[in-house]
C-alpha cells in the first residue's frame, strides 16, 4: 500500500510538473527569436514587462462564430526579482471585431438608420468580444528558477485582463491573434 502512495505521489508530480509552464530567466526574455516585448507605457526600459512566447502561440478548438488561440506570455519585474509566467487562453466572438461592427453599421445605414458612427466605438466599449482566462501560472526568480510565490487575481487583472477596448491591455490578445492567424482580430470580417 505504501508503495503505491509513493508512486501516486510520484506520478501526481509528474502530471502537474508540466503543467506549470516553462521556467523562463530574464536573459532568455531578451532573445527576440522566442520571445516578443509586448510595449507598454509602464515599462520602464530595463527588461521590464510583457513577453509573450512566440513558440507557444496556438489555436485551440472553438465553436462556430468564435477563434481561440492559447499561449505563455511572462511578465517580467526584475527590481522585485520576479517573473510570472501565464499560459492564457483568448477567445474571440468573430461578430464583435471591428471591422464586422464597422460593416454591419455601414450596411445599417443603407437602410436609412442613422445611428452614429460613435456607436461603434460605444459597442467595443461595452464588449471589446475578448474574453481571458489563465490557465495556469509560475513564480520565477530572475534567473530562471521557481519561486514558491502564488499569482494573485488582482495581479491578473492589473497586468492582462479583462481585455478592454482602447487600453493597453487589447495588445496582448491581437498580438496573439495576428501571430496565430496572420491578421488583426479587428480586421477579421
Amino acid at each position: 500500500m505504501k508503495r503505491i502512495y509513493l508512486f501516486s505521489l510520484w506520478l501526481l508530480g509528474c502530471l502537474i510538473a508540466p503543467m506549470q509552464g516553462q521556467a523562463v530567466s530574464q536573459a532568455e526574455l531578451l532573445n527576440s527569436e522566442r520571445f516578443e516585448h509586448i510595449d507598454s507605457s509602464a515599462d520602464s526600459g530595463r527588461g521590464d514587462g510583457k513577453y509573450l512566447d512566440l513558440s507557444s502561440v496556438k489555436s485551440v478548438t472553438a465553436p462556430n462564430g468564435h477563434r481561440r488561440i492559447e499561449a505563455s506570455i511572462y511578465v517580467s519585474m526584475p527590481a522585485a526579482n520576479m517573473i510570472q509566467g501565464l499560459s492564457v487562453q483568448y477567445d474571440y466572438q468573430m461578430d464583435r471585431s471591428l471591422r464586422h461592427l464597422i460593416n454591419a453599421h455601414d450596411n445599417s445605414l443603407k437602410q436609412g438608420d442613422k445611428t452614429p458612427y460613435i456607436s461603434i466605438w460605444r459597442a467595443k466599449q461595452e464588449n471589446s468580444g475578448i474574453t481571458g482566462t489563465v490557465n495556469d501560472g509560475g513564480t520565477y526568480y530572475n534567473n530562471g528558477q521557481i519561486r514558491q510565490q502564488r499569482v494573485y487575481a488582482e495581479n491578473l487583472k492589473a497586468m492582462i485582463l479583462p481585455a478592454e477596448f482602447g487600453v493597453e491591455k487589447y495588445k496582448l490578445p491581437n498580438l496573439m491573434y495576428k501571430k496565430a492567424y496572420g491578421i488583426a482580430y479587428d480586421d477579421e470580417l
